[in-house]
Parts: C-alpha cells; structure tokens; sequence
C-alpha cells in the first residue's frame, strides 16, 4: 500500500524506516527548516534529512495521493482537507492508552504519575484533541529509571517493530469520551521545586518526566540552581542530588 509520513524529530526515524521497508513509501511530510544553535543557521528536520539520504519525496504539505498515512511527533494540527485524503485516512502514534491523557505531554505525564507501564495507540485522527477511533493498543513497561528521553525513544522502537503486522484496514473502536484525562503543554515553569521540599522522594519523577526538557530547578540562596544527576536514597525515600548547576557556573556536586 501507498504511505505518507508526517513527522519532524529524530525519534520518528525508526518509523520511517518500518515504512519505508514494509510499504511503498511516497512522501514525508516536514516542518520549514528553522535557525539552530547561538548562529542561528537555518538547518532542516530529522525527516527531512533522513528523506533525502534515502531519496524519498518530502514537503510541507501533503501533495501526492496514497492509502494512508502515519502521524508522529508532528507538531503542527492536520486539518481535515488534509486528513481525509488518503483513501483509509491519517493515523496517529499516540503515547498513552486513550482516552487517557489526551495532549501534548502523555509520556511526561505517565512519569509524574509514577506509572509501571506506558501504552501505544493509534487512532484515526479526526476533528477532535487525540478524540479518533483506536485501531490499535499495546502495553509496554517502565523502567524506574526511564527518563522522558529514554522512554521516548524505546516506545518510537518499539511501535516501529509494530509496523509491519499492525493492519490498517482493521477495526476501528470508538474511544469512551467520558472517560477521556488531559495533559498539558509543559512551559519551564513546570520544572520548579521549592528548595524547602528537595528531598521530596516525588521529585525523582518530576525529575524523570523532565529530562531531557524543561529539566528541574530551584532557588538556593537566591540563586538559580539547576538539578542535572539525582537519585533516590537505597530506601526510595528520599532525593539525593548528584550533580547541580548554578546559573553562569560551571556543573558542580552539591
């Protein structure tokens, strides 16, 4: 069957290669170049690179005609001309078991919670928040050490491996809305923890959830510090700090 791929990051890349070598892969679908690093260079998106290594067509908007197409870690809302041109539809790669956790931010919010496990599903997507009809579910597991970089990365693996077998002419389930949670889009902000509860041993999760972005950070002696290694005590029941940064300082252990 004919393919199209809209993704940007650079964990997207195990699933363009399933694509690529299970069905006929016709375009990939990217985000504008944007300036990177203190330069400010003008340099293209992870797919976009991956798409002319392996000669395959890309754009910015969908332009050639196919079966279906695959959605990952996009960063743009698809509008319904858009969706519903490929004769079965556009289908998204969701990190949570929907309708849990609609949003931006499923697998930073499984690890604040301290879950064991995370979950992949993939709807069709529609006019709604991550609101289509699930064509497909799996459960996968957590390490206690699994950062947000971590699991990202393993569950893009992971449900690049499903790829092949998953058919995307099945079945579609119709998601229970009423018990539909959200998560949010995470600022920097969110990474903050009052120096007087650092040892909070649920600081190792925000710590989890927010590794690589937006890290976490307090506020010691009025100065800005950010927590780079930490750990929890042999009995799980307390923060320990490893490795912190004071703003325009050098890493330093605490």
């Amino acid at each position: 069957m004919k393919v199209v791929f809209f993704g940007t990051s650079k964990y997207c890349l195990p699933i363009l290669d399933a694509l690529k070598n299970n069905f006929d892969l016709m375009e990939v679908v990217v985000m504008p170049d944007r300036p990177v690093g203190r330069k400010k260079i003008m340099a293209p998106c992870a797919t976009k690179t991956w798409a002319i290594e392996n000669n395959v067509p890309f754009s910015e908007t969908l332009d050639t005609d196919c079966d279906f197409g695959v959605v990952a870690d996009y960063g743009r809302i698809i509008k319904p001309e858009v969706f519903s041109k490929p004769r079965l539809g556009l289908f998204n790669i969701h990190f949570s078991k929907l309708p849990d956790l609609r949003g931006a931010s499923p697998v930073q919010t499984t690890l604040l919670r301290g879950d064991t496990t995370a979950w992949i599903t993939i709807i069709k997507i529609n006019e709604g928040l991550d609101t289509g009809p699930i064509l497909w579910q799996k459960e996968y597991p957590i390490s206690p050490d699994d950062t947000t970089e971590t699991l990202y990365t393993r569950l893009f693996k992971d449900v690049a491996k499903e790829i092949p077998i998953i058919n995307f002419e099945g079945k579609l389930i119709e998601q229970d809305h009423t018990k539909a949670t959200f998560c949010k889009m995470l600022t920097r902000e969110d990474g903050f923890i009052d120096y007087k509860y650092i040892s909070d041993p649920q600081n190792y999760n925000k710590f989890r959830a927010y590794t690589p972005w937006p890290g976490i950070w307090s506020i010691k002696d009025g100065k800005r510090m950010k927590i780079l290694k930490c750990h929890l005590g042999s009995k799980g029941d307390g923060l320990i700090l490893d490795l912190v940064q004071f703003e325009g300082k050098k890493p330093t252990k605490p």
